[in-house]
């Protein structure tokens, strides 16, 4: 019994995460319209607030809601200083630099509206392509940043998909330097980006990950690791983290 409070009060923060990750999935009120016959009908609803209401705050003196504001902004820029996987890739982070539960919070739903707004994506992928949709949707997170990335959000680009030396018709946008080994895809709609992730998946360079079946993912990380799909050391064990720490193995079923 002692031995099970020690493991309680040495790793409450992975608990309390873990915790927070099933509320906000199954408390949040989110509807998902996803017809398979149009690929690009997948839409994410969630419903507005209600009218706030007055309140005693809203007629005190305008001082208070200008240092009210200030605080946000503060809030914010604080915020912004954080990637949207920061506290997935380290549980301990947030615990160690004593971040807001809040930011915290605000990160980990970015993650869980981006799943829920292409999961059925990702599955059309593992029925089409064979590729589980835990890994398409790890990758579209880990490379995108939740769709929060500039090449994301100015290219639709969710995998950091680059121009192939034989890309006829394809739009390319250089993102780093002067090296045409830095172009990236530009893409018109973010599920074309995804469309194009399972085609690069199934060439030559990656098709034998297929024989490792749907359910495999953390062999399908280390497979893309070695296949060269990212410089990153740790590619194949954020994926997994990423992976295990959302549940995103239920849509490989």
């Amino acid at each position: 019994l002692p031995a099970y409070f020690r493991y309680i009060r040495d790793n409450w923060f992975n608990l309390f995460i873990v915790v927070l990750i099933l509320h906000l999935m199954f408390q949040k009120d989110i509807t998902i319209r996803f017809q398979l016959h149009d690929r690009e009908a997948i839409t994410a609803a969630v419903p507005a607030q209600p009218s706030p209401q007055q309140t005693s705050a809203q007629v005190l003196p305008t001082s208070l809601p200008i240092e009210s504001e200030s605080n946000d902004r503060k809030d914010k820029r604080l915020a912004n200083t954080f990637s949207n996987l920061t506290f997935i890739l380290n549980s301990n982070y947030a615990k160690q630099k004593n971040v807001p539960i809040e930011i915290v919070e605000e990160k980990l739903n970015n993650c869980l509206a981006y799943v829920q707004h292409y999961y059925g994506e990702a599955q059309i992928a593992m029925r089409e392509y064979g590729i589980p949709a835990s890994i398409t949707l790890a990758q579209g997170l880990l490379e995108s940043n939740a769709g929060a990335s500039r090449l994301a959000r100015e290219s639709n680009n969710h995998f950091g998909i680059k121009c192939r030396s034989k890309c006829r018709g394809c739009t390319c946008r250089n993102y780093t330097d002067d090296d045409i080994y830095d172009m990236f895809r530009v893409f018109t709609r973010p599920l074309e980006s995804y469309r194009e992730h399972s085609v690069l998946l199934t060439s030559k360079r990656y098709r034998h990950l297929n024989k490792l079946g749907r359910t495999n993912y953390q062999a399908w990380a280390h497979g893309l690791k070695r296949a060269g799909y990212a410089t990153d050391k740790r590619y194949a064990e954020k994926l997994i983290r990423i992976i295990e720490t959302l549940g995103l193995d239920r849509y490989d079923s």
